[in-house]
């Protein structure tokens, strides 16, 4: 039986420590910088070609961070989430107190997508009041809580895998840097794949992105989006970059691809701690 007093310390914890870390805040700050940047540029754009991306505004800036930053923060977190508690020799005092390891692996797992979630919930309201205030009344706002759900289940994809390598490695650098060739060596496999499959005219290419762990993190906010909103009512040309990626529709599909490899990393994760001594110097 899990203690709801052990997982609310873990989360309150854990989020103390996210918000500790200089690198994390960095990367926030630059998801809010990049939500200003992105209603600058477009302000400064023809009203031409604002005049049919108006209504739709809040939809660039909330799937903006989805397509890469969001991913990276989550790794991040997920890689330092357990890694530097073995580093600093914190582990050890937290399972030396009155605890289990799978409340302590529960609270550490839900304290860091706590954080990522809340992160998700601010910046996708404020690109929402954002672009309310600089394009006036938005279209489509009801789909706003279906798209920040959808974002959140897209984390867990690199969160869970940051999670995985920090524990097994227990070195919090070399865990982010390993999770972090997974996310750009997926993210640019399958973009070559793409590419080629243009080039050649060839579909059947296309199937190899699906086992990708980028092909349902990346996909499934833009597609649920847009499934809600109803792609073809959309004719932005700023928008097809994010048509494009929800194109397949398959939410089901993308829902499949996220929970494989959350499954697979949280056992991998857990089994570790579970059957590993835990130490300061443990490899």
């Amino acid at each position: 039986m899990l203690s709801a007093n052990a997982l609310t310390t873990f989360i309150s914890y854990q989020i103390r420590r996210s918000l500790a870390r200089k690198r994390l805040l960095i990367l926030i700050a630059s998801i809010f910088l990049l939500e200003i940047v992105i209603y600058l540029v477009l302000t400064r754009l023809p009203e031409t070609l604002i005049r049919p991306l108006a209504g739709y505004a809040w939809v660039v800036g909330v799937l903006a961070p989805s397509t890469a930053l969001i991913h990276v923060l989550a790794l991040m977190v997920g890689a330092t989430t357990s890694a530097e508690e073995y580093e600093v020799g914190t582990a050890d005092y937290w399972l030396t107190r009155p605890i289990t390891r799978l409340e302590y692996f529960v609270g550490n797992l839900a304290g860091g997508l706590t954080f990522l979630s809340t992160l998700i919930l601010l910046y996708s309201f404020f690109a929402a009041a954002i672009s309310s205030y600089v394009f006036g009344p938005q279209t489509g706002l009801a789909v706003l809580p279906t798209t920040v759900l959808s974002t959140i289940a897209s984390v867990l994809v690199f969160y869970s895998l940051g999670l995985m390598v920090g524990e097994l490695l227990r070195r919090s650098m070399l865990a982010t840097i390993l999770s972090g060739m997974v996310f750009f060596g997926s993210f640019i496999a399958e973009t070559y794949l793409n590419i080629v499959s243009t080039i050649n005219n060839d579909p059947s290419l296309l199937d190899y992105v699906r086992y990708l762990p980028t092909w349902g993190a990346v996909r499934l906010a833009s597609t649920t989006t847009f499934n809600g909103l109803g792609a073809p009512s959309i004719g932005s040309v700023f928008l097809q970059f994010f048509t494009t990626l929800g194109r397949t529709g398959e939410t089901a599909a993308l829902l499949t691809n996220i929970a494989a490899y959350t499954a697979i990393s949280l056992a991998a994760a857990w089994m570790r701690l579970r059957y590993t001594d835990v130490t300061r110097k443990s490899v």
